[in-house]
């Protein structure tokens, strides 16, 4: 006989990456053919029925859904009595029970172990998970409308929010309330968090029914006192209870079922969180997690960015700035930030050979050539960090060509800036080579385009 210890649908503390990474993403579905979640493993946990080794009331502890005037009346058909009732409850959770199911009934509101116990098989219940309207704790009193099928899952908006989740929210420990925070002291930049705040909030209202946004003296607090949402947030999409030290970050496998480019939906939210546009025109994620740091270099990566990785951060250098636009920010402090160094253009500038001059260089030459920059004000040859980082050589062999070919050393400043000047070299590379932006600065129909898109996760369908 099923029950809470033999239930394969019944599972501890495993997360969607988990299950995928382990490869029983079967477990993610009721129904795979057709995309229906499997929502019992994501809201009823094995430690609704045993905490520290003792037997509890699941009923109480356990999420509820509300279901359709169809499927409660074939629940009634399917029950003889309250008492046949109690007593699979009873057997499943091996404890027993006094549920008031005569209220269930009335109210269409059934504890979902309850629809996992009276139906037949997988198949019959992912029919009926269709058929609920939303999720609640044993008192109806928090509603949570929860996606029923892979597609709606996988929405840009919802997949923002997780981002911002992952880089600024917090989950309890006792898995029931979600928060996040975002403020400054200067009172401009908090009015644009109080934008930020509220935008966020507007997102989950497809889900949840009640939040609430505290303002305080130098922030604004989104507060979401709601277990299912929770739970969902956890199963689905990995994010932690408790403290995020305690565990590895990562971006949620399940975005590998979308047919959409997601993942810069998910670091938008990232970096409009745990992010700034505003340091040397550059833009920067500083995170302890370290995998989430490489995570988000690769992501980059994929790009053709080639960022700057430390302890504490990843940076994308302003030669880059005009290609991470393709992630963007939707936080409207941030945006102003990040278009105002898309505006002024880039500081650097990049090489590229002169058609014609391809048989004038040496392999040498051209093995650098993307490395060097000169400056046309002082004839100054230096060798650019960011170039270095993306190609195979190093500052010593650099340095090794300039001498062989030059006859020049070069000077180091406290800045650990590596140059030396020279009128004849200057002329000679600028005789082969054409400086020129790393990058066009954005004018103001291609701004009012790059708004447009970063702001689609706040528009409404």
């Amino acid at each position: 006989m099923l029950n809470y210890e033999n239930d394969p649908l019944l599972l501890e503390n495993q997360t969607a990456n988990f299950l995928i990474s382990k490869k029983k993403d079967d477990l993610l579905f009721l129904d795979k053919n057709k995309g229906i979640l499997n929502i019992f493993s994501a809201f009823v946990k094995m430690n609704d029925f045993v905490k520290k080794d003792k037997i509890v009331q699941p009923l109480q502890t356990t999420l509820y859904a509300k279901i359709s005037k169809d499927l409660a009346d074939e629940l009634n058909k399917r029950c003889n009595s309250t008492k046949q009732v109690r007593g699979l409850i009873s057997n499943y959770t091996k404890k027993r029970t006094n549920c008031n199911v005569d209220k269930w009934f009335k109210l269409k509101v059934f504890p979902l172990i309850f629809l996992r116990i009276i139906s037949k098989d997988v198949n019959e219940l992912s029919r009926w998970v269709l058929e609920i309207d939303y999720l609640t704790d044993y008192l109806n009193k928090s509603r949570f409308y929860v996606p029923k099928k892979i597609d709606d899952l996988l929405d840009n908006k919802l997949i923002y929010f997780v981002g911002c989740s992952v880089g600024d929210g917090h989950i309890d420990k006792a898995g029931k309330r979600w928060i996040l925070v975002d403020g400054s002291s200067d009172n401009r930049r908090l009015e644009q968090s109080r934008d930020f705040i509220y935008n966020l909030a507007s997102l989950l209202k497809n889900y949840i029914k009640t939040y609430t946004i505290s303002e305080h003296k130098t922030k604004y607090v989104l507060n979401v006192n709601n277990k299912s949402l929770c739970r969902f947030l956890n199963f689905f999409f990995s994010l932690p209870y408790g403290a995020k030290k305690n565990v590895t970050l990562k971006v949620p496998l399940i975005l590998s079922y979308s047919r959409n480019n997601l993942e810069k939906y998910f670091w938008r939210g990232m970096f409009d969180t745990d992010g700034s546009a505003v340091q040397n025109h550059s833009v920067d994620l500083c995170s302890s997690d370290k995998n989430i740091l490489k995570e988000c270099t690769d992501f980059l990566k994929k790009l053709s960015i080639n960022p700057k990785v430390s302890m504490i951060g990843v940076r994308v250098n302003n030669s880059d700035l005009k290609t991470f636009s393709h992630v963007g920010f939707a936080h409207p402090r941030k945006q102003i930030e990040f278009l105002s160094s898309l505006k002024q253009g880039p500081k650097f500038k990049v090489s590229r050979i002169i058609p014609g001059m391809e048989k004038k260089i040496s392999s040498d030459l051209y093995k650098i050539h993307k490395i060097l920059r000169v400056d046309n004000s002082n004839n100054r040859i230096r060798i650019n960090a960011t170039e270095i980082r993306r190609s195979n050589l190093t500052f010593d062999d650099v340095k090794e060509i300039i001498k062989n070919n030059f006859g020049y050393e070069f000077k180091i400043t406290s800045k650990n800036l590596h140059y030396f000047k020279s009128k004849k070299v200057a002329s000679f590379l600028r005789s082969r080579f054409i400086y020129e932006p790393a990058w066009k600065a954005i004018e103001e129909e291609e701004e009012d385009q790059l708004l447009i898109s970063w702001n689609d996760v706040w528009r409404k369908c």
